[in-house]
């Protein structure tokens, strides 16, 4: 599994084999987002809910922050709240939303507490700036049948979501339904499997998959789940959903994976004038979390190459060498003081051999500035931009938002 990062840069040096990539079990995406949780506190599970009492107690016992819209409002998607929370106080928060959570699974799915199970931890919340999340699974067993089911959850705060037919091999029909607030839900269903996205009117994306079989824990199924379309969409309409309060430093975090990457615009424009050539027709913008790419096709005379223009937010910073996708940088000192880290030589990649010039810059507000060029074989050819112009442009100040 790759992060969203690495997943970047391997789109840049790979997109042709990328963009066909198939969609995977939000059980996948759990995963992913447990290794991704470094510096948060993650709840490592706290039992499973013993019956309607304890599902009381869950939905009942939440301090003000689960009132309805609790923390973001009218906030953009993945916006600051304003809201002030101590680190310390995470873990705490974090429980008692994975409580809510599995108050509010039994409020709309079993009310009786007859068929759910939370063996697989806890709704895991992932403070990534500019990709806060939360996921999460729970099984459902019906008393006398071997198989077991899952239902997927995910409630996104930014960057959207997966939508209906996400998951391979549901291939529910999927249509739009009308929801009480006068928006709309993306629905689908075959038999017992279904799938459901929702965008809440805060911004906030959920979704929510019923499958027959429970992952790689079972090829045997449940059938007859029982849970209906009318559940789905009174469960994603519920106000209580709502992602937990962000700390003052999460909130800062977020502010600065905003507005950090130059214009397509202003990318074609400086890498006209400081390259000789000019760039074409094709290009392509991949943005993922705070990490930005820009993608462009380059001519000067008969010497064509792949332009690169990045630009990595201060919170999600990484090192020359994995931003470039190289073995080692050379540091250099510009004239006027700028800090480089610079790239030269043939590299093999998924296309073949590729001869590289790169370089990136710390920029003064700690966001990352990169430039790569890839020209195909193992030798720079004639024609080529210089070292002094790839560096003159990873230095342009129009990069530094």
């Amino acid at each position: 599994m790759i992060d969203e990062e690495t997943l970047a840069d391997r789109l840049a040096d790979a997109a042709s084999a990328q963009d066909n990539l198939l969609p995977r079990a939000l059980s996948d995406d759990l995963a992913a987002g447990r290794r991704r949780l470094r510096r948060h506190r993650v709840l490592t599970g706290s039992g499973v809910l013993g019956g309607a009492a304890a599902v009381a107690v869950l939905v009942v016992g939440m301090t003000s922050w689960l009132t309805p819209n609790a923390g973001h409002g009218t906030a953009p998607v993945g916006g600051p709240t304003g809201k002030a929370i101590a680190p310390d106080d995470l873990r705490e928060i974090d429980a008692a939303f994975n409580g809510k959570m599995r108050g509010l699974f039994a409020k709309h799915f079993d009310p009786g507490v007859q068929h759910l199970t939370f063996e697989n931890a806890a709704f895991a919340v992932n403070r990534q700036p500019g990709q806060e999340v939360v996921i999460g699974q729970a099984g459902w067993k019906i008393a006398g049948q071997q198989g077991k089911s899952l239902i997927d959850f995910g409630l996104y705060g930014s960057g959207g979501g997966p939508g209906c037919g996400h998951v391979e091999g549901l291939k529910p029909t999927c249509h739009s339904t009308p929801m009480p607030d006068g928006g709309s839900a993306t629905i689908g269903r075959v038999g017992d499997a279904a799938e459901i996205q929702y965008r809440q009117a805060d911004g906030e994306v959920v979704y929510v998959a019923v499958r027959p079989w429970f992952g790689n824990d079972t090829a045997t199924g449940a059938h007859a789940i029982g849970i209906t379309n009318a559940e789905l969409i009174a469960f994603v309409a519920d106000p209580e959903l709502n992602l937990p309060p962000m700390t003052e430093e999460e909130v800062a975090a977020e502010q600065q994976v905003k507005d950090y990457a130059p214009h397509i615009d202003e990318v074609v424009g400086e890498t006209n004038a400081i390259l000789p050539g000019r760039v074409g027709e094709s290009r392509r913008i991949q943005e993922i979390a705070g990490n930005y790419v820009a993608v462009l096709d380059w001519k000067n005379g008969p010497v064509s190459a792949t332009v690169e223009i990045g630009a990595v937010a201060k919170p999600r910073v990484k090192t020359c060498e994995d931003k470039l996708s190289v073995p080692s940088c050379t540091p250099l000192t510009l004239p006027d003081g700028k800090k480089i880290q610079y790239y030269e030589g043939a590299r093999s990649y998924q296309e073949g051999l590729k001869y590289v010039m790169g370089a990136t810059y710390t920029q003064p507000d700690g966001d990352l500035a990169s430039v790569r060029i890839l020209y195909p074989g193992k030798e720079l050819p004639t024609g080529a931009a210089t070292k002094e112009q790839v560096l003159e442009l990873v230095t342009d100040p129009i990069f530094d938002k």
